[in-house]
């Protein structure tokens, strides 16, 4: 016996949409939230990436090229670009390391380490703004959920 389909009028549209992918919401949350900080952090002269790699040195204490961009998850050259940027506001500074040549140190000017509060202030407007409407517990359910979400991915726990 054949499998009875149903009419197409019969079939919930909505089962169908776009709408009902938990990846449409997930992308769009993320977009509107990259979007809210974009704005804080653009009176600084900086995108989230950027700010990204400055808490980064200031509180994950990643201090080469090669541990930034692997704690953050882009690749060498993007990190490249982002220190470029970081050198030129005088946030940061490179220095050749002492013990090998090939290597070379990052580490926040006194300017940067003074901007790296108000960035992190940004930063928790922007979280504050999105869970407004969440309890504590709602709150913390959701960050459990997207953990376990994302333990289901391929990516490795260091590239999260």
């Amino acid at each position: 016996m054949l499998p009875c389909k149903l009419p197409e009028s019969r079939i919930d549209k909505k089962d169908h949409s776009i709408r009902s992918s938990t990846g449409y919401w997930v992308t769009r949350l993320a977009r509107a939230m990259e979007a809210d900080i974009e704005s804080r952090l653009s009176a600084h002269g900086l995108s989230r990436g950027t700010s990204v790699v400055l808490s980064a040195i200031a509180n994950d204490k990643k201090t080469t090229p090669a541990a930034l961009a692997s704690f953050v998850g882009i690749d060498r050259a993007a990190i490249t670009r982002h220190l470029d940027r970081l050198e030129k506001l005088e946030l940061i500074v490179r220095e050749p390391s002492q013990t090998d040549r090939r290597s070379v140190g990052v580490k926040l000017t006194r300017k940067g380490a003074r901007l790296v509060p108000r960035l992190m202030a940004h930063s928790k407007a922007t979280n504050e703004k999105f869970l407004s409407g969440l309890t504590s517990a709602e709150q913390r359910g959701l960050h459990d959920l997207i953990q376990k979400m994302l333990a289901n991915s391929d990516l490795v726990p260091g590239d999260i």
